[in-house]
């Protein structure tokens, strides 16, 4: 049998992101729902929090939505295949889906503050920052989600399923450095700031201009946005690991280890750059199709969907991603 799944898993193992088959466990026996759906789709928020949510236009990747949360300052964007909204003004695609058999795209470029109070230092290590798929309350799971998270296991190794049934926010997902599909790192213009190693802050060197229409720039400079549209997003990590020269599998694999997570942090000096995707996800239509066709409707229970990078116990938020289908089911 796995034979079997070797075989079908192998492309998406190596190209996209596997563990967004997390929502598989929780989907039931009931059929394709595009043609009922077609002219309304979800709405999508992004904030630092769950209280500070502001809608994005989806797909408008030119103009990504600034977060400045109290752990992380950034951009981020989110892109749906075939996004047909209610309103007509809405952008459907974006030039980011040519030549890519994606369904979606969730991109951010930030920094990560030092405020981590349980290290001296104050700094995040790659084993502390997750990013994961939740909902408010509980799931409606049907039988066989074992199966199926073994299925996500075996294409992302680092995904975690433990959580999945609680009844308060739920969640499954991978680590940030593990998890995501494209990961770029580089160095943050130092004429713009420094980082005070002793203090644990950053030093402005000179007053950071605002990028887009942002009413102020962010708190720590993020530098232009310019991976969107047809400018994709390439696997860079050279700065964190100048000895060694990974695709974005061998670096997983790499950072599957615990000791090797733990011995890396998120340096506040550094921007970090990373695009989640995969095709198999359908979230304009509520599908995902791998092996067999599901739909997400009645495993959320009329919840929103979140996409929330935070640490495993939930107590830092850096940023979240909402996708909200109660207009589908009005």
């Amino acid at each position: 049998m796995f034979g079997t799944i070797r075989l079908l898993f192998k492309n998406a193992t190596m190209h996209h992101n596997a563990w967004l088959f997390w929502t598989l466990p929780f989907l039931h026996n009931f059929v394709c729902i595009v043609c009922i759906y077609k002219n309304k789709m979800p709405t999508v928020r992004i904030g630092p929090d769950y209280t500070s949510l502001k809608r994005y236009n989806v797909n408008d990747d030119k103009c990504p939505l600034f977060v400045n949360s109290s752990h992380f300052t950034g951009y981020v964007t989110v892109r749906l295949q075939d996004h047909h909204h209610k309103i007509n003004l809405v952008k459907k695609t974006s030039p980011y889906f040519e030549n890519h058999r994606r369904f979606f795209s969730f991109q951010f470029q930030g920094r990560f503050k030092p405020t981590n109070p349980n290290r001296d230092d104050h700094l995040w290590t790659y084993d502390d920052i997750l990013f994961c798929a939740e909902t408010e309350s509980s799931v409606n799971p049907p039988m066989g989600s074992k199966l199926a998270v073994k299925f996500a296991r075996f294409i992302d190794p680092g995904f975690n399923a433990d959580e999945i049934f609680k009844k308060k926010r739920p969640w499954a997902g991978s680590w940030v450095i593990c998890g995501m599909n494209i990961v770029k790192v580089w160095k943050a213009d130092s004429e713009q700031q420094s980082f005070d190693e002793k203090s644990g802050k950053i030093k402005s060197d000179s007053k950071s201009a605002p990028t887009f229409n942002n009413p102020s720039p962010p708190l720590l400079p993020i530098e232009p946005w310019v991976y969107y549209g047809k400018h994709h997003l390439d696997e860079d990590t050279k700065l964190i690991l100048p000895d060694k020269n990974l695709n974005s599998s061998e670096r997983r694999k790499y950072f599957l280890n615990p000791s090797v997570r733990q011995s890396h942090v998120f340096d506040p000096s550094h921007i970090y750059s990373c695009d989640f995707f995969n095709n198999f996800t359908n979230f304009s239509t509520m599908n995902a199709d791998m092996i067999i066709k599901f739909s997400m409707s009645k495993v959320l229970k009329n919840q929103p969907l979140r996409f929330v990078c935070r640490t495993k116990d939930g107590d830092a938020i850096f940023f979240i991603i909402e996708i909200d289908y109660s207009d589908l089911l009005e």
